[in-house]
């Protein structure tokens, strides 16, 4: 009989074990949830300053110094694509103000764009090219290949179309074009083959400048006056559903800090 009565106590306690477990579901402990993440669409000309751009952020705002910043870099066209197929972007910092101001039309904003910089657009080229007349150089036979970020994509691929077309050499260098999706594999073909190419004056500091100049490669800034500046005008918009990280990134974007980190590395601020 006592045996009998002990073995009822461990089924009884085996069936309450097993209720709990069902009514926890999984489910994680009250007060737990995921750990927010920002997420951020940024121009490919804004490859190699992010990183900086980002540590000066989680320093000047301590609430947010261990937060998940994850950065997504491409063209301002694919990632403007990427956003209207509802990419979880709380921000996005474009290389021009078209990208952003299209998005604000249709509604994807959470308030109105705001330009940050400007970029500035270079001619890299290789050694052994007379280039002092830029772009008239392009123009040489020895010149076969020339590196552009696709215009249809990339304000920079867009304001090296319109310096060659200001100069009158768009038809008689066209042919030699090779595209990039984004002016990171443009400067890639700038390092590895091209003979010359159009690319952001952001790229030539830090980690992309040193291969830069490993490569041997020489570069000329562009003349203000040889492309429509307003084509450069970096822009930046909150995405809707913002979370208080996008817009505490967002200001830090608009304050000295992040001024002075985008002026040093070649490009021009108000």
């Amino acid at each position: 009989m006592r045996s009998s009565g002990s073995l009822r106590v461990v089924m009884v306690f085996l069936l309450l074990f097993s209720i709990a477990s069902c009514g926890s579901g999984g489910q994680d402990p009250p007060g737990q949830s995921e750990p927010e993440v920002l997420h951020i669409a940024a121009a490919a000309n804004l490859s190699y300053v992010m990183p900086e751009l980002v540590a000066g952020f989680r320093k000047e705002y301590a609430g947010y110094a261990e937060m998940d910043i994850r950065v997504t870099k491409a063209s301002s066209g694919s990632l403007t694509a990427q956003i209207r197929n509802s990419a979880p972007y709380g921000l996005f910092l474009a290389a021009n103000t078209g990208y952003p101001d299209a998005l604000d039309a249709d509604g994807l904003s959470d308030g109105p764009p705001v330009v940050y910089a400007e970029g500035i657009p270079v001619l890299v080229y290789r050694q052994g090219l007379d280039c002092a007349a830029v772009p008239r150089c392009l123009a040489d036979s020895s010149v076969k290949t020339i590196a552009i970020a696709h215009p249809e994509l990339a304000p920079y691929g867009e304001a090296a179309v319109g310096i060659l077309k200001k100069e009158g050499l768009f038809e008689a260098v066209e042919g030699k074009f090779v595209y990039g999706t984004s002016i990171t594999q443009t400067f890639q073909h700038v390092v590895t083959a091209a003979d010359a190419g159009f690319i952001a004056k952001s790229l030539l500091y830090g980690e992309s400048g040193r291969e830069l100049e490993k490569a041997g490669r020489r570069w000329r800034e562009c003349s203000p006056d040889s492309y429509d500046r307003r084509g450069l005008r970096q822009s930046m918009v909150l995405l809707k559903g913002a979370s208080p990280a996008a817009r505490a990134f967002f200001d830090y974007m608009r304050g000295s800090t992040a001024r002075a980190i985008l002026e040093k590395n070649g490009y021009t601020v108000e």
